[in-house]
């Protein structure tokens, strides 16, 4: 990890620390709980702590998982369906022994981080928006399934083949490899070896086709 990586880990970790912290504090003054505001005020500093500790750590698992993204991920894909149905099982179970003060605060939480996500989300949505507005085109990604992992570069270029074949689509190899280049039907293409899993299937290996006409319009302006 280089020192920007965990500079942007420890600052925004802090500020969503902040985030959820005001987000428990403002809920116990909606509530009028006084009880439970002084004990936080007893014990402030420990539960700041904590909740820096939190933010941290949520922003370093973010980090984390970019890093995988390109490795074997049980949280990618269609997978993700089936833990969050996991975990909703496991939360409901373990709330009946959690005091509701704990379940409601976990519960603002919980509900400060999907907003954040979501506006998170809306920003970079509209910047991408707005970076693509001049293109023609989008870039679009094809993704087919393979029934196994290519092992050499030319188990690679032949699963290529096999799709173009299938789907009567013209082959044209620019550059032979992992990734390779190709034109497909006339329209270049990157295409990369990638992966999700499932929880009923396992890994699934799949060939990625990456639209490239975006950025050669990019390069022509």
């Amino acid at each position: 990890m280089i020192k920007e990586d965990r500079d942007e880990i420890i600052v925004k970790g802090l500020f969503l620390a902040l985030i959820l912290f005001l987000s428990t504090l403002v809920n116990l003054l909606i509530q009028q709980d006084i009880q439970h505001l002084k004990i936080v005020s007893i014990s402030l500093i420990p539960i700041i702590i904590g909740y820096c500790l939190l933010g941290m750590f949520i922003r370093w698992m973010v980090y984390r998982n970019a890093l995988r993204r390109e490795g074997p991920n049980i949280f990618s894909g269609s997978a993700i369906i089936y833990w969050i149905f996991m975990f909703s099982i496991i939360i409901m179970v373990c709330a009946s022994f959690i005091p509701q003060f704990i379940r409601d605060t976990i519960t603002v939480n919980v509900a400060a981080l999907l907003l954040v996500w979501l506006l998170n989300y809306l920003y970079l949505k509209n910047i991408a928006k707005e970076l693509n507005s001049d293109l023609e085109y989008y870039c679009r990604v094809l993704v087919e399934d393979l029934p196994r992992k290519p092992q050499t570069e030319d188990m690679f270029m032949e699963e290529i083949e096999n799709y173009c074949k299938k789907a009567n689509l013209s082959l044209e190899i620019i550059e032979y490899g992992i990734p390779a280049k190709i034109k497909m039907n006339n329209t270049l293409y990157m295409v990369k070896s990638g992966q999700y899993y499932t929880i009923m299937e396992g890994t699934v290996y799949t060939l990625e086709f990456h639209n490239m006409i975006s950025s050669q319009m990019n390069k022509a302006n």
